[in-house]
């Protein structure tokens, strides 16, 4: 019998994303940690951990900085609760004593961080934002140099594209090390439902035909591309009917949204709907005859794989990255990211069934063969037993890069 592994991820308990990455784990029975700032309220399965700075702890940190800023003539009260977490971080750590350390996330100080710190095995899970710096963010010469350092001291890394994979190229030999893992759906939680009483529930007008945007409700995502569109649409199929997920939103981005679609006259044809947990996200997708998601950049959307997996057909952009795994016509329909081009591919869709259930039929197949949760699970997992059967290596701390690290955080 295998014996159960401590695995400690570090990342944002507030992402979704990352949860869901980290909870798996628990019921194939291993002890799991995750080390987050800000902590997220609820979590179940998995043991929450927050580097915190705590009254009276280490003194002599105080009195070192207060030293210092005499020495400086500046203040450096700053760097005394910096290094307060910094420590606490290192304890929590030790403490828990992982047989494999995971960031999710590399675009980061705890990431950069544990990197600094020496602690191993390290695994290192690569987003988009991670690497794509000309495209999303605003990164700058200091992070981007610590997340390259951090790709060098990681035992592995994974990614959710061959063309996340080339990007590590790019950036260094860091693909050399580097496995593709979807951390797709599972076609078990996503599927079609039934879904009529939530399209009461939600005010949706009998005979609706829904189209669902269920991506972060943020300019980077052109969520108002697609409200123009509307506009167009509802000129050919009256009933259409645009319902808006808030997740993460931005209320002035929200409001701007609103001032637009009550000057297109668009009110009665579109449903704010708030922020939708998770887990109740396939009855939404299931209300949807389309799915549209079309920001610049992007990865490989979770939300592209969800809407799949629920037998509905996407909207996308025209990035060739997205060739890996759907094909225009048959399992997605391409669009540029432009009100009359997005509106032409959603009328498609509605108006033509045929395409729509093929679309819909090929989506939820290549889930369940290329981007199976499930699968994806068992594989990270035996990557941590294969890490965690090697002998231990000694932490060694690179103060090069805990320097900047620290430089970094004081944004000096």
């Amino acid at each position: 019998m295998t014996r159960p592994l401590k695995i400690l991820a570090i990342g944002y308990a507030t992402s979704t994303h990352v949860v869901n990455r980290v909870r798996c784990f628990s019921p194939l029975g291993h002890k799991v940690y995750l080390l987050s700032a800000p902590p997220a309220a609820g979590l179940t399965e998995i043991i929450e951990l927050t580097p915190s700075v705590r009254p009276g702890q280490d003194e002599w940190i105080s009195r070192l900085v207060r030293l210092g800023s005499k020495l400086a003539r500046r203040d450096l009260s700053g760097l005394s609760d910096m290094a307060r977490l910094f420590f606490d971080f290192r304890r929590l750590v030790r403490t828990t004593n992982p047989d494999v350390i995971h960031v999710h996330y590399a675009y980061s100080t705890w990431a950069w961080l544990a990197g600094a710190l020496g602690f191993r095995p390290l695994v290192v899970s690569v987003m988009g934002g991670d690497v794509l710096y000309e495209e999303q963010g605003a990164p700058t010469r200091r992070g981007i140099a610590l997340t390259k350092r951090l790709f060098a001291v990681a035992d592995r890394i994974t990614a959710k594209s061959d063309f996340l994979i080339g990007k590590l190229n790019e950036l260094g030999d860091y693909g050399s090390k580097a496995t593709r893992v979807v951390w797709g759906v599972d076609p078990q939680q996503f599927r079609p439902m039934d879904a009529s009483a939530l399209r009461a529930e939600c005010g949706i007008p009998e005979g609706a035909r829904v189209v669902l945007s269920p991506k972060i409700l943020q300019p980077f995502y052109n969520i108002d591309v697609l409200v123009e569109a509307m506009a167009l649409v509802v000129k050919r199929v009256s009933s259409a009917h645009l319902v808006v997920t808030e997740y993460a939103a931005d209320p002035q981005y929200r409001a701007e949204l609103m001032a637009r679609i009550e000057a297109l006259g668009l009110a009665r044809h579109v449903s704010f709907v708030g922020r939708i947990p998770h887990d109740q996200m396939p009855m939404f997708y299931s209300i949807a005859e389309v799915a549209v998601g079309i920001p610049r950049s992007d990865g490989l959307p979770q939300t592209l794989l969800e809407a799949m997996a629920c037998g509905v057909p996407n909207v996308v952009g025209r990035l060739d990255r997205y060739g890996e795994i759907v094909k225009d016509g048959e399992s997605v329909l391409f669009a540029d990211i432009d009100p009359a081009d997005v509106a032409e591919a959603i009328l498609r869709l509605l108006e033509d069934e045929a395409l729509r259930e093929r679309i819909a039929a090929r989506g939820r197949a290549i889930v369940v063969e290329q981007a199976n949760f499930p699968i994806d699970v068992k594989r990270v997992e035996a990557m941590y037993r294969e890490l965690a059967s090697k002998p231990r290596k000694r932490a060694f701390y690179r103060p090069l890069m805990l320097v900047d690290v620290v430089r970094y955080w004081l944004r000096v």
